[in-house]
């Protein structure tokens, strides 16, 4: 069996993926696949932060160790109004507003909890960082949202390849020099 009939083979969440909540993926991503460079997005788009912001605000947001330091080092502290899990192998110490995971399992329970006890029983849980979190969580994703930034820089992080046949779009809004669009998994 080759790589990609494997992978096909396990598209199905596995049973330690899944969630009561809606969980989506929430990524500006290039032409090229580029999500950053050297710990950071090689773009400023306010816009999109903003949207960002709207989106996630009071509900549970998943990300790995060097996402949520790159936050920290940016605002000083968590994303405000939200729920940090952090998924890490390292033991971190978090202020108010972040917690530790240790697996992907634990990650969306914290986020389950988190949306119950912090977020007044939010339906969605946001994945947001970096590539390898993303490749992780991707085949339990319900939704994609996207933004699709029309530009080709360099970078050193990649969103992962993502067969668009199994998803649906369901919203598109261009702006000049990028695009917010959401996907359903089909």
């Amino acid at each position: 069996m080759s790589a990609d009939e494997d992978r096909d083979a396990t598209a199905a969440t596995p049973p330690e993926l899944e969630t009561d909540r809606e969980l989506v993926a929430i990524v500006a991503v290039a032409d090229n696949g580029v999500i950053g460079k050297d710990g950071d997005m090689p773009w400023h788009i306010p816009a999109d932060l903003e949207h960002f912001k709207e989106t996630t605000m009071d509900h549970p947001v998943i990300m790995g160790r060097v996402t949520y330091e790159g936050i920290l080092e940016t605002l000083g502290e968590p994303l405000p109004g939200r729920t940090t899990v952090v998924l890490t192998s390292r033991n971190l110490e978090t202020p108010e507003g972040a917690v530790v995971a240790h697996g992907l399992a634990d990650a969306l329970e914290a986020a389950e909890t988190a949306a119950r006890e912090h977020h007044d029983g939010a339906d969605r849980v946001f994945v947001a960082g970096g590539a390898t979190v993303y490749e992780q969580l991707l085949p339990a994703v319900d939704r994609l949202i996207v933004t699709e930034v029309h530009r080709e820089p360099e970078g050193d992080t990649f969103f992962p390849d993502w067969d668009r046949e199994t998803w649906t779009e369901t919203a598109r809004d261009e702006r000049e020099g990028f695009t917010f669009a959401e996907y359903v998994r089909s």
